[in-house]
């Protein structure tokens, strides 16, 4: 009964429900659309991160859906950019005029007003704001307003807007060189923005995030959605930072800054990789800052590292509350959909239902030998034989692709389970691996789909091996920390 109550509350602190901000009928302003992209030749890159502050009220689109592969022009950065500084209903409900001109949208008239009266921006002249093309360096310039740094006080200088943010850790460098290159897109745009969030504001440990909700400009409409980590939070136990890691998930938090007095860095790591190893298919990892040479520091930021595969379980579990998919994530729908169709019948048990999710796996995927083992993710460096992606689209992914898989095909199904990521023996050494615990016949059994799927690939071939066997037999060949597994995880 502990175990099913464990579940239960998982499923209700992983809700993620729309937050969609509607002010007018006009073209910029977009509701629960699915975007759709005119330029077949061009595939978002940051798709996720629209979807992300999408649901947050701050990024809503055009009639053609996100249109993320389309040039980002200056109104549009302006709209984005009064979001960010929590100014929009100011700006809707408090309209300004400005004398320039060339605006005659009337969608973006409110926010060029509150650009002008506010002093953000001047325009290009007397009577005209410019509403061509927006820069990267343009933009970049808006998110470092939006955190408090000032151009007046030389903490920075417009045309090396971009370069900025990659010195203060904003972006990656990897984010710094696709941006930099070629035209701004929207696609660049919501990246930067949605970075923004994470990023701390000038001498500061709040970060934006905190502010827009302080502000009440971030949506988060639920009687049921836990309350935000607010920047601060004590962590004084294990429990603590598990209940902290549940509410930033469930509202779309992905980074914030705790008051850690006390704890030690190694333990508080050791907490974070016990969180990641126990959290279901849906992060992967975490990132950590604190005050160097600190063994004790009061205070860490942290952020959560998100994989592919929960907005599709979400999709299904949660439909009233789902809004687009990324592209990927698309893709694995269209994989799910023919498997429930074809595979699954009202009148199965739920062990006939692990069974159908374990056979297809195996039967559609191979295990990626060629793939050279990382042992440690970054966000930089993630290869889709990691992710559910890579078994289910691919037909191809080593063990985490295929425990990240399963795992979601079990929220699916509405069937507990939990990806475990310990140690296997292989020709006598151990090595690191994944697989899952499943809850059937009222007791967590285990399920190794990578080990019972031969290698070389045989096909149709199916093992049973490691098909819900018992922990004593599973130690036998596999190593793990079982107190990660305690009853009141969540």
């Amino acid at each position: 009964m502990e175990q099913k109550k464990k579940y239960l509350l998982n499923k209700i602190f992983s809700i993620l429900l729309i937050g969609i901000l509607i002010l007018t009928s006009t073209p910029f302003i977009y509701g629960a659309y699915s975007p759709t992209y005119s330029n077949d030749a061009y595939s978002s890159i940051y798709s996720n991160d629209a979807i992300r502050l999408n649901r947050l009220g701050l990024f809503l689109g055009t009639d053609n859906g996100f249109e993320l592969d389309k040039p980002c022009n200056r109104l549009q950065g302006a709209v984005m950019f009064i979001r960010l500084v929590g100014e929009e209903s100011i700006a809707i409900f408090e309209p300004k005029s400005s004398p320039f001109e060339d605006v005659t949208q009337t969608w973006a008239m409110p926010y060029i007003g509150q650009m002008y009266v506010q002093g953000y921006s001047n325009g290009t002249s007397s009577t005209t704001y410019g509403i061509g093309a927006m820069s990267a360096d343009q933009f970049a310039t808006y998110i470092l307003r939006a955190l408090g740094y000032s151009e007046a006080k030389g903490d920075f200088v417009w045309s090396t807007s971009l370069s900025t943010l990659l010195e203060l850790d904003i972006i990656s460098k990897r984010d710094f060189n696709i941006i930099e290159e070629g035209s701004f897109l929207r696609d660049y745009a919501v990246k930067l923005a949605s970075s923004a969030l994470d990023a701390t504001l000038k001498n500061s440990d709040t970060t934006l995030y905190q502010v827009l909700l302080e502000k009440d400009a971030i949506n988060l409409n639920s009687s049921i959605r836990p309350l935000p980590v607010s920047t601060g939070t004590l962590v004084r136990s294990y429990e603590d930072m598990t209940a902290i890691f549940q509410r930033m998930h469930a509202n779309l938090q992905y980074s914030t800054t705790l008051d850690t007095s006390g704890l030690s860095l190694e333990v508080i790591k050791n907490w974070l990789n016990k969180i990641t190893n126990t959290s279901s298919s849906d992060v992967w990892g975490w990132t950590i800052t604190s005050p160097k040479d600190e063994k004790y520091p009061s205070k860490v930021s942290i952020k959560w590292l998100y994989t592919d595969g929960y907005e599709v379980a979400y999709s299904y579990l949660y439909p009233s509350s789902s809004l687009e998919l990324s592209a990927k994530n698309l893709e694995i729908r269209k994989v799910v959909d023919s498997f429930l169709q074809n595979e699954i019948t009202h009148d199965m048990s739920n062990k006939d239902k692990i069974k159908a999710v374990h056979d297809y796996l195996i039967k559609t995927a191979k295990y990626d030998t060629a793939l050279v083992q990382n042992t440690e993710l970054s966000a930089d460096n993630t290869s889709d034989s990691y992710m559910a992606y890579g078994v289910l689209v691919k037909d191809l992914g080593v063990c985490d692709s295929y425990a990240k898989a399963f795992n979601m095909f079990m929220d699916i199904l509405g069937i507990p389970s939990e990806r475990v990521v310990g140690t296997s023996h292989y020709n006598n050494k151990p090595v690191s691996h994944a697989w899952n615990r499943v809850f059937v016949d009222d007791q967590y059994l285990n399920i190794d789909v990578t080990w019972d799927d031969p290698v070389p690939d045989r096909g149709n071939r199916v093992r049973y091996d490691y098909f819900l066997i018992t922990d004593k037999d599973l130690a036998k060949d596999h190593n793990w920390d079982t107190s990660q597994f305690i009853p009141n995880y969540y």
